[in-house]
């Protein structure tokens, strides 16, 4: 059995460290090298470093961070922002990064997917899959609008196409630490292979042992605790 991951996530504006509620409201809360260097201290099985606002923006991660907070840490590092293209994995992956998160790209350009895992593996590809309920049902969480997918057939192509993992990102619990989500969960990762990250909710220690019952679960990632 593998063993459960606890991923702390980084979220970042491009100069500072940022916290979101529902994906929304951004606050400031200190310098990303600073935080990296805490997790490391705190023996944290992986690290995950995504610059939230790079693709609205229209530009690329700051390399320059991304080398610095990957300098900090002895553990394995995920870094997801605008991640486009192959030179942008490859661009990632020569300043330290183990892994790359792939989102807004994954769902315009699926193809990509299968690109990225031809290229560096699939252990390298994570795709990044945001999911809100509406009413009984879950969607992909889409806030740039033209798309409407069902979350499963979305997590399906991604598995088909030669991802690696999952981040299923809960919306409505992102930065609210009331607790997990757990029917969205089990329903999303019983749809993959792949092991799945869950992400959303986190707000105390006993939020967490309900969630990793679910044998599909192999990581769980928190911001805000």
């Amino acid at each position: 059995m593998l063993k459960i991951r606890v991923i702390p996530v980084l979220t970042f504006n491009g100069f500072a460290l940022v916290k979101t509620k529902q994906f929304g409201n951004p606050r400031m809360v200190g310098n990303p090298m600073q935080a990296a260097r805490v997790y490391n201290s705190r023996n944290v099985d992986e690290l995950v470093f995504i610059d939230i606002f790079a693709t609205k923006q229209k530009r690329k991660i700051n390399h320059a961070v991304v080398k610095q907070v990957v300098n900090e840490c002895f553990m394995p590092v995920t870094i997801g922002g605008a991640v486009n293209s192959v030179q942008d994995i490859n661009d990632l992956l020569q300043i330290g990064a183990d892994k790359v998160i792939i989102k807004s790209a994954a769902l315009r350009n699926p193809a990509f997917i299968t690109e990225a895992a031809k290229v560096f593996g699939s252990q390298c590809v994570v795709i990044s899959a945001d999911v809100a309920r509406k009413g009984t049902e879950l969607k992909l969480y889409d806030p740039e609008g033209g798309q409407d997918r069902d979350i499963a057939d979305f997590i399906k192509e991604a598995e088909e196409r030669g991802a690696g993992e999952i981040l299923i990102n809960d919306v409505m619990n992102d930065g609210m630490m009331e607790g997990f989500d757990l029917d969205l969960f089990s329903e999303l990762s019983s749809q993959t292979r792949l092991p799945v990250i869950a992400c959303g909710g986190g707000g105390r220690p006993e939020h967490f042992p309900p969630l990793l019952e679910n044998s599909n679960i192999t990581g769980v990632a928190a911001a805000s605790i």
